[in-house]
């Protein structure tokens, strides 16, 4: 019997593993999963344990322009790449972020095509123990989650779920390019991130506080409010109400190091964009 009942759940698991992928879908122009979708993304997820996400990618149905739903595309996978994470499923250090917008062929139904398609493998492996007829399965997934991402998203959480009224969050790998308010695309997760936070937590309200280093005028406040306005109209053209914002450059007038910096790192640390917990 207890040999019947492994060859059962070995069988199971088979049939399971042998998909790999699942589809989340949207309403039109939102970038988080519908109602039916988050049902079904909780059912995946008992079975996500020993998965590996290694690829996501976003559609779009073909009203408005080509380069609105490609952002729009690109929104959605990277909110179900925070999702993905926010619940712990094992992220693939090469994974792929991939967005299409209408660029594929169109099903007839425009329904079918605002969706997110996440391809994943199974990190399962099976042992015979001992020579014996019982049946051991063993989940491969380390147990050390690497994937910053991961590690960047929980924290983000975590830091505003034990913050008080009054904290202030430093937004981490939120770099720009040199001189320009415009986020390299590595850091553009971590906006996805912070949306994805305002969005679990509809009563939370945040000012968004924009530094920069090596400027020897504390004055000049022009860069980082530059910085700071464009995490607020990210958030705002993503559906924030602005009642729940607000943004103010500080130029280099606090700095977590004494100017000029010694080096990098505190260069680095002196640039940086923070939120404040206004209301939670």
């Amino acid at each position: 019997m207890k040999i019947r009942l492994f060859l059962i759940l070995f069988f199971y698991i088979i049939t399971l593993s042998a998909q790999d992928k699942f589809e989340l879908f949207f309403d039109f122009n939102q970038d988080i999963i519908n109602e039916k979708s988050q049902k079904d993304f909780c059912k995946w997820l008992a079975y996500s344990k020993s998965k590996e996400i290694v690829k996501i990618q976003g559609y779009c149905d073909s009203i408005d322009s080509n380069s609105y739903n490609k952002e729009l595309s690109f929104r959605r996978a990277n909110n179900v790449r925070a999702l993905l994470a926010f619940n712990k499923v094992y992220l693939s250090e090469k994974l792929e972020l991939v967005a299409l917008g209408e660029d594929f062929q169109q099903l007839k139904n425009q329904s079918d095509n605002r969706k997110v398609v996440v391809y994943y493998k199974d990190k399962t492996s099976i042992k015979k123990k001992n020579d014996a007829d019982t049946l051991v399965f063993e989940n491969t997934q380390a147990k050390d989650l690497a994937v910053n991402e991961i590690k960047n998203t929980v924290s983000l959480l975590e830091k505003v779920n034990r913050a008080k009224v009054g904290d202030i969050i430093k937004l981490e790998n939120l770099n720009f390019y040199f001189n320009s308010e415009k986020i390299i695309r590595e850091s553009e997760p971590i906006l996805s991130d912070l949306l994805q936070v305002l969005k679990m937590n509809p009563q939370l309200k945040i000012y968004i506080y924009g530094h920069i280093c090596c400027n020897s005028d504390p004055n000049d406040v022009k860069l980082s409010y530059r910085r700071s306005k464009f995490v607020f109209d990210f958030l705002i053209r993503n559906g924030i109400a602005t009642s729940r914002l607000g943004h103010r450059g500080f130029g280099s007038s606090r700095p977590i190091f004494a100017l000029p910096e010694k080096n990098e790192t505190e260069r680095i640390a002196n640039r940086r964009v923070e939120i404040l917990v206004v209301k939670k």
